[in-house]
């Protein structure tokens, strides 16, 4: 399966391209915490909330590796916090006491996911 390319979307809205892009910049910034969390004890704590509000830096946790990386096992989803859902992009896929996760609509939002994605 090729990539889909943003220039795929030249009527896209900016918008929702924004919103994604904040997102996966969130994701980009929680991977590096992963990582450095494997390094150094484990666990997860600390990771910052993934949602598309550019100057959200809520806290998600308690959060293990293994309940981020069941998270990261899809491009398409997201870590947030509690309510920080923008429902034109994605839908909640699940509610845990410390964190939601969410889940990119097909088209724009979820091609730009997968495009961004540090895994892929």
């Amino acid at each position: 399966m090729g990539r889909v390319r943003l220039e795929s979307y030249p009527k896209m809205e900016p918008r929702l391209t924004r919103l994604a892009k904040n997102e996966a910049v969130f994701r980009e910034v929680n991977e590096r915490i992963s990582e450095i969390s494997q390094e150094l004890a484990p666990g997860a704590d600390g990771l910052i909330c993934e949602c598309s509000d550019p100057e959200c830096l809520e806290r998600i946790g308690p959060l293990s590796i293994r309940e981020y990386e069941r998270v990261r096992q899809d491009p398409t989803r997201f870590i947030i916090a509690a309510g920080h859902q923008a429902a034109d992009v994605e839908r909640v896929v699940d509610r845990q006491t410390t964190y939601w996760t969410v889940e990119k609509h097909e088209g724009p939002p979820s091609d730009v996911a997968r495009e961004r994605d540090p895994r892929s």
